[in-house]
């Protein structure tokens, strides 16, 4: 059966004026598949994946979004595509006047309509899903970073989406908290979940992605396995790159 194409990248470019951040990007993402993009800092890994669900907007291509180009949408729907594209950031972005688990229903109940019990049963099945079920009426201060990570990836989750988008989730983290961070997206990985992943953490782009996308310089220099990748970078901005990797 051949794969089925959620995300379609033609000939993308993004400039801010002259500064030409991203350049004749072509690739696609299979339902199911987990894509970790990594790469040196400043490489517009970031700037690409917001390109992805039009938080910015390409320059020139197209984003194909389950065969509907998203550049030519109009504002209400590319919310509605937007609602299936789940993304979590580095900053966990969680409202704190509210409670964990009020921040997760809050948008299926705003944008879907869904009711209040409803939306709340689902919160508390998510909440358990990312081991914050005990911290459900908590406030978001209260929380550590790592927890306050899951229940982003809780909220995100809430919408249903059929894809996920991480840009660089752990970034932000003390370095104990990463793990458990890593542990929710291997588990959502394991589920099926299509997801791309920008990330500084080799080891879990090892061991959970089907496809590395090497970036470097404002275009995808390099993909394959992660077998192939880190036992033989074709390039030689990617061997640079390992190289620092190795000796940090």
């Amino acid at each position: 059966m051949p794969a089925q194409t959620m995300i379609e990248i033609q000939q993308l470019k993004k400039a801010f004026g002259d500064n030409v951040i991203l350049e004749n990007i072509s690739e696609k993402v299979n339902k199911g598949q987990v894509i970790c993009v990594i790469g040196p800092s400043g490489a517009g890994k970031s700037t690409f994946l917001r390109c992805l669900n039009l938080l910015e907007k390409p320059t020139s291509g197209k984003i194909l979004f389950e065969g509907t180009d998203l550049t030519k949408l109009g504002a209400a729907d590319v919310q509605k595509m937007r609602a299936k594209m789940g993304m979590v950031f580095q900053s966990f972005n969680l409202f704190p006047n509210m409670t964990v688990i009020d921040n997760v229903k809050l948008a299926p109940m705003k944008v879907k309509n869904i009711s209040e019990e409803e939306a709340q049963a689902e919160a508390k099945k998510l909440l358990e899903q990312v081991g914050m079920g005990d911290k459900a009426n908590a406030y978001p201060m209260s929380l550590s970073g790592g927890q306050q990570q899951r229940v982003a990836i809780a909220r995100s989750l809430a919408m249903k989406p059929e894809v996920m988008l991480f840009d660089e989730p752990t970034s932000a983290l003390d370095p104990e908290m990463v793990g458990e961070v890593l542990k929710v997206m291997q588990q959502l990985a394991n589920d099926g979940m299509t997801m791309v992943v920008v990330t500084h953490e080799m080891g879990f782009a090892k061991s959970v992605a089907d496809q590395i996308w090497f970036m470097a310089d404002g275009y995808i220099q390099e993909t394959g396995t992660p077998e192939e990748f880190f036992a033989h970078q074709q390039t030689k901005r990617a061997q640079e790159f390992m190289k620092k990797i190795l000796e940090a």
